[in-house]
């Protein structure tokens, strides 16, 4: 549906327009194709619907058991950073893993935040 700005802003205090991206950047790395490795939205994704019921309080999403990709009991590798990163990290350690590490390219930030530095910069 298309909505008028106009009637965003009247109705509303606040507006957060908020996109990721869906289509995964593979990695031509050996081990790629085993099982067990994930792209992260495959895993976010699964988690977030099988959370999803009804108003009368029915699995909205009907999601397969069988199909569901848990880290409970496993060692967690999340290769990258930023929310995604962080949403596969959370939520791994919800599903009681074993152990998370995390693999990033920026350097690892302070212990502490700085009074200078306000989110989402640190």
């Amino acid at each position: 549906n298309n909505v008028d700005i106009n009637e965003l802003r009247s109705n509303h205090d606040a507006l957060a327009l908020c996109m990721g991206a869906t289509k995964p950047r593979d990695l031509p790395v050996p081990g790629r194709e085993l099982k067990g490795v994930h792209f992260a939205m495959e895993f976010l994704t699964a988690n977030q619907k099988r959370l999803l019921m009804t108003k009368e309080g029915t699995l909205e999403s009907k999601w397969e058991k069988d199909n569901f990709i848990t880290a409970a009991g496993k060692d967690v590798i999340v290769i990258g950073g930023g929310d995604t990163g962080t949403d596969c990290i959370g939520t791994s350690m919800r599903h009681r893993c074993k152990s998370v590490t995390n693999f990033e390219l920026m350097p690892q930030p302070p212990m502490d935040r700085a009074t200078d530095n306000p989110w989402p910069q640190w």
